[in-house]
């Protein structure tokens, strides 16, 4: 009788192991498959990010070298430099994607990059604040002649207008290069994978 409840009692406990470490080995399998899918996810994210800013510094690179560099001496560049405009359409930050970056140390590196952004829209917004005024000034003194045009105020705003785009440019340009370093390195250190290097900015 002894043995055959003993036998029962083991028969019991192994099922109950059983089940147990089957239970355990199908959560540990299902975590690590998330845990996978997550890692995945996030650095697609990241690099992603370093895709957004690569267009963004491709546009300032080229901004600089073709529109801004050859009138740059020219002392009246507040006239001479023509309304140009930048008409492609380019990508922003999905921060959403980038939120498990405020874990930890690089949480100050999600809002340099963020920052970085905002000076390149705002370089974009005051370019096409300083093409309307230039264009305005334009149509006034085919009109209107140069002396009912070039008024001491008229003069001083483009100046302002045209100086800030000279600043803000040289602002966003340094600003999108060390955003994109830094993703480079956060990229490569948190997730032991190759990141895109500045190479791959024209």
């Amino acid at each position: 009788m002894a043995n055959i409840i003993r036998d029962n009692v083991e028969t019991a406990l192994a099922a109950l192991f059983g089940t147990f470490l089957g239970a355990f080995l199908a959560f540990y399998f299902e975590r690590r498959h998330a845990d996978k899918k997550e890692r995945e996810a996030q650095i697609s994210a990241a690099k992603h990010a370093q895709f957004v800013i690569t267009t963004q510094l491709n546009a300032v690179k080229n901004m600089k070298k073709q529109v801004l560099d050859p009138m740059k001496d020219d002392i009246n560049r507040h006239l001479t430099l023509k309304p140009f405009s930048v008409l492609a359409k380019f990508p922003s930050l999905d921060i959403a994607s980038l939120v498990f970056m405020l874990e930890g140390d690089s949480a100050q590196l999600l809002n340099e990059l963020m920052i970085s952004e905002h000076k390149f829209r705002t370089l974009l917004g005051a370019l096409d604040q300083r093409n309307e005024r230039h264009e305005i000034m334009q149509k006034r003194l085919a009109t209107l002649g140069p002396e009912a045009t070039l008024d001491g105020a008229t003069v001083a705003i483009l100046k302002d207008m045209t100086d800030s785009i000279y600043g803000l440019c040289d602002d966003a340009l340094k600003g999108l290069q060390e955003s994109f370093e830094k993703l480079k390195t956060f990229i490569e250190k948190k997730f032991n994978v190759k990141a895109l290097s500045l190479e791959f900015v024209y």
